[in-house]
């Protein structure tokens, strides 16, 4: 019988959960409303949890959320939209349930089953773009991913592009996350002219990560994936316009993102699976140490 992991998705307004194999199959999938408080938040995540499966001695559960996460993947440092503040969210549902918590920030989580199970499972160096209400990022080198000294990498909805531009949430001007958005999309995506217009910007960001990582594929997900071939064709033309500026004669791949909105419980049950401590005496899962 294949490991069964559990992944969980906590966003602003819903907290989605699955149950799922190791071939990124979704075997059950439960959703709620998103409560307020890190403990009616944390209570909502085992109530979706003992849905899924009852009998959770053991289980590793990968949680996912909208904001920065500790190194160690226990703890919230900081998420605006679920007003989460240094909460130990892995202690707060292992207080609860015999299991083993992973937390990870949802880009992270969506580029990691994305890398596992679907549009990037044969490249290891990977940035990718989810684009919703605002931009998130996710980088992967070399297999692994990359979150940086504190946690925060990734943030390339606040790379600036346009300095002195738009005003951003961040409290910057001019970030990615001003001109490439979801609500952009919405708002002014009616025409190929729109998309190129959009392409143009999230092609510039693009080409600044390109400059410095260098990866093999670039995912376009979120939202955003949605739009296909009209977003992804354009934005392919402008990175490699830009990087054959600067001598490079072949531009990443640019690709739509595969798993949709389920990458980011996926994700995240993947993780922990590939990525919790083991006790010497429980077995190891199957995909454990797959980057060892």
């Amino acid at each position: 019988m294949s490991p069964e992991w559990i992944g969980v998705d906590i966003g602003g307004t819903k907290i989605a959960a699955g149950l799922v194999d190791d071939k990124g199959h979704v075997l059950a999938r439960v959703q709620k409303a998103t409560p307020e408080g890190e403990q009616a938040i944390a209570n909502t995540v085992v109530e979706a949890i003992l849905e899924l499966q009852p009998e959770v001695g053991g289980t590793l559960v990968g949680i996912a959320v909208p904001g920065y996460v500790s190194t160690d993947h226990r703890s919230v440092v900081y998420a605006a939209n679920l007003e989460l503040e240094n909460t130990k969210l892995a202690d707060l549902i292992e207080a609860k349930l015999d299991i083993t918590c992973l937390v990870i920030n949802d880009a992270n989580a969506a580029l990691w089953a994305e890398f596992r199970f679907g549009a990037a499972r044969s490249a290891q160096n990977v940035a990718m773009v989810t684009v919703g209400t605002g931009i998130g990022g996710g980088l992967l080198v070399n297999g692994q991913l990359v979150v940086g000294a504190h946690g925060w990498a990734g943030e390339i909805g606040h790379m600036v592009v346009d300095p002195g531009g738009r005003a951003c949430g961040c409290g910057s001007r001019g970030c990615l996350d001003r001109y490439a958005s979801g609500s952009t999309l919405t708002k002014h995506a009616q025409t190929p002219e729109d998309f190129a217009e959009i392409a143009r910007w999230l092609g510039f960001g693009l080409s600044q990560v390109s400059m410095l990582l260098d990866p093999d594929v670039i995912l376009l997900g979120g939202g955003v994936s949605a739009a296909g071939a009209a977003l992804v064709r354009p934005t392919q033309e402008k990175l490699a316009e830009l990087l054959a500026e600067h001598g490079r004669e072949s531009a990443p791949r640019v690709r739509s993102a595969e798993l949709g909105p389920d990458a980011g419980f996926i994700g995240a049950a993947a993780y922990a699976a590939d990525n919790a401590p083991v006790p010497p005496d429980r077995p190891l899962p199957l995909a454990h140490g797959l980057l060892n």
